[in-house]
């Protein structure tokens, strides 16, 4: 699971769904929260990056089908822990239901990330971070931007990085969510999708804390996405096939990591026209990526190449881990309908919705890997960790 993703989704879930900004009717609730994540996961790892048990698929890659469900309410639970039942048809091939569970109190089952301590303070990184954006074969004047951490504080942090304080509150704001939620894998019960399940038609949850919520699916998990990188010339070239329901693009890629425990430089790209933009590694709404494939930092559904500048290539060694993102459709559901009368108060019991999404993950630099200047490397004595903590097969940190 991915708590940064997840709880950056749930902010949104607090705005009325099926609301548009200019509506004027008044409304109430709801008073719960139903999300579904359906992703679509392909290629070495990304079973592992996304959670759900699926680790140690780095040989043969593969596409995999994955749920995150998640139950909220905004009233307290009567009875802890919360739990409910998520109810599918059988052509989900999840078994008749799976179970909601939340944490029992002096308990947490669902992890919160520590990398910084209360304070949002950690051990002054070394070396340095390239940053590079675009798909372009080399790269364009002012890139990359690089990031000295022999430098800091007075260097320009990076965006990513947490002012004081603020990881305590992610992580005391996280667990009052937490107050009054169920959600799936838990570890409880029930197993991820077999190849071929479809999630279209009658959905029904039943928990001990909210209401009843049925809704019905238009769609399923995104065709897989299949990413070929290859790194015979200056650049790196990665091509895609077109997924059907796809509505954007984005990629990302990283190298260096091997170097940059010890002070060397570790190289960062992304697809986006924005060095900043890292929202493209979760979820985004079908108008949020057409707005963000105006500002070019989304690449359109008719695209299907895209270029690792060679200086990016050259400073990381020729070894990278990248992954892409295909968004997709998204279902918004609420309950009671919406009254016809503008001035009606409109008292929303709850809210749904689900999102889809395709991953893919690859690699280049391989074939090289085992020589270093006419010697074979050393064996590896730990493999360096990509996006979310994940251990990158032939590297060596």
């Amino acid at each position: 699971m991915l708590p940064s993703l997840r709880y950056s989704s749930l902010a949104i879930l607090t705005v009325a769904l099926a609301v548009g900004p200019s509506s004027a009717q008044k409304t109430t609730g709801p008073k719960a929260r139903y999300e579904m994540d359906v992703k679509t996961m392909s290629g070495m790892g990304m079973g592992a990056m996304m959670g759900g048990g699926l680790g140690g698929i780095f040989g043969g890659g593969g596409d995999n089908q994955m749920l995150d469900l998640r139950l909220e309410s905004t009233i307290p639970a009567p009875v802890q822990p919360e739990k409910g039942d998520h109810f599918f048809l059988p052509a989900a091939k999840m078994g008749k239901s799976v179970p909601l569970l939340g944490d029992t109190p002096g308990t947490e089952t669902q992890p919160v990330e520590r990398d910084y301590d209360k304070n949002g303070t950690m051990e002054k990184p070394k070396g340095r971070i390239l940053m590079f954006w675009g798909c372009n074969e080399k790269a364009p004047k002012g890139q990359p931007f690089i990031i000295d951490f022999s430098k800091m504080p007075t260097a320009k942090m990076p965006p990513m990085a947490m002012p004081p304080g603020a990881m305590g509150k992610y992580q005391a704001a996280a667990k009052a969510r937490d107050a009054n939620a169920a959600w799936w894998p838990n570890g409880k019960g029930g197993k991820q999708p077999k190849s071929g399940s479809s999630l279209v038609g009658e959905h029904r949850i039943t928990s001990n804390f909210t209401p009843e919520i049925k809704f019905s699916l238009a769609n399923t998990y995104m065709g897989a996405l299949n990413v070929n990188a290859s790194d015979a010339g200056a650049a790196i070239q990665i091509g895609w096939n077109s997924v059907t329901t796809a509505t954007g693009y984005a990629a990302w890629a990283m190298g260096g990591m091997d170097r940059a425990g010890n002070g060397g430089d570790m190289v960062m790209w992304t697809s986006a026209n924005n060095r900043d933009f890292s929202e493209a590694m979760g979820y985004l709404s079908p108008a949020e990526v057409q707005k963000q494939i105006g500002l070019k930092n989304v690449m359109p559904p008719s695209q299907t190449t895209c270029a690792i500048p060679a200086e990016a290539k050259t400073a990381a060694g020729g070894m990278m881990f990248g992954s892409m993102n295909a968004f997709g459709p998204e279902e918004n559901f609420s309950f009671p309908p919406k009254p016809a009368d503008p001035k009606a108060v409109w008292n929303i019991e709850w809210t749904a919705k689900a999102r889809f999404q395709s991953f893919a993950s690859f690699m280049t630099g391989m074939g090289d890997r085992g020589m270093q200047n006419g010697q074979s490397e050393p064996k590896p004595k730990k493999p360096c960790k990509g996006p979310f903590g994940v251990p990158i097969p032939g590297t060596s940190c």
